[in-house]
């Protein structure tokens, strides 16, 4: 019998330098989409740095400005209590999130029965396709309060009387707390930690648990021992990626961390207030020197995002360069 044989044609050097223009354009584009975006804010920054130098804005408190009859401008704006508020809030999320969604991964790998192991995943990935302002709405009406009188209380009455950061007038109870705000965002980010977290380990080779478990190592061993550290670096990724969206998170922040808030809160359980929802909230009937300064808010959120970018992918290439090197 005669071997068929199928010809195939080779793409021609013409393809390739078609090929090679569209990546390179693709790549310039979004080069220039960044450069613009970065442009444009810095552009409608402009009106306030005549009155207000960028480190006093950056390390500042206050927010108010006004014009007088004469046209002398007063401007008092300081964006330290919206990055506070933000990075506390970010990081109560992920303290809570990271423990909770890497669990969460490692039951839905290793231990869920099969008629769990494929609904679970889609439950998780309804949770994390809910909208953050129905979260929010949620939040505002049901979780602050039962937040409040439970968890906020306790800490207050106990930890917080030996730190003042923990602790709360219990004669002037706030309806909204950077605390709640931060758990909100545990909520919203947690699924992302178990959807990234789960692929994550089910990447890691069986043959390593096998062997590990034919040496006589129990099961929560060898995912100690074997399972974690083999997906260690996608994991902290995974972590590093669900902090990256609690920093840039609006609506749900703003409906409880508070509002028109332009001091740092002496405690965890005051209102507080975030670069996100400052601009959100300020940014429709702002005059033209508070709109310098909400894209001033908008800059440094944008270094925040960059400076974790940055971190997260010179973890990850050292992590992976020590892995190389150990093997």
């Amino acid at each position: 019998m005669a071997a068929s044989i199928r010809l195939t044609r080779r793409r021609g050097p013409s393809g390739d330098a078609a090929f090679r223009a569209v990546i390179v354009a693709a790549f310039v584009a979004a080069i220039l989409l960044l450069v613009a975006v970065i442009g444009t804010i810095w552009q409608w920054s402009t009106p306030l740095w005549p009155f207000e130098s960028p480190l006093a804005f950056f390390t500042g408190s206050g927010w108010s400005g006004s014009v007088a009859d004469d046209g002398t401008v007063t401007a008092a704006y300081g964006a330290w209590p919206m990055i506070w508020g933000t990075l506390v809030t970010s990081l109560i999320g992920i303290a809570v999130a990271a423990p909770v969604g890497i669990l969460a991964a490692v039951y839905l790998v290793e231990f869920a029965p099969r008629r769990l192991s494929a609904p679970l995943p889609f439950l998780v990935e309804i949770t994390a396709a809910i909208p953050s302002v129905v979260i929010g709405l949620w939040a505002l009406g049901d979780l602050s309060p039962r937040l409040r009188d439970s968890i906020e209380w306790w800490i207050a009455s106990s930890i917080g009387q030996v730190v003042p950061w923990l602790s709360e007038n219990p004669l002037q109870p706030s309806d909204t707390s950077v605390f709640r705000a931060g758990i909100v965002l545990a909520i919203m980010i947690t699924p992302m930690v178990v959807a990234v977290g789960r692929e994550v380990i089910r990447s890691v080779p069986q043959s390593l648990r096998e062997g590990f478990v034919g040496m006589g190592a129990t099961d929560w061993e060898t995912i100690w021992r074997v399972v974690l550290p083999t997906a260690r670096v996608g994991l902290i990724g995974a972590v590093l990626l669900a902090f990256g969206r609690a920093i840039g998170e609006t609506i749900a922040v703003r409906l409880v961390i508070g509002m028109n808030i332009s001091a740092v809160p002496p405690t965890l359980f005051q209102s507080g207030a975030s670069v996100a929802a400052q601009i959100a909230g300020g940014v429709g009937e702002a005059s033209p020197i508070e709109k310098g300064a909400l894209a001033g808010l908008g800059l440094a959120l944008f270094a925040m995002t960059f400076t974790l970018s940055l971190f997260v992918r010179l973890f990850i290439r050292r992590a992976v360069g020590a892995a190389a090197r150990a093997s």
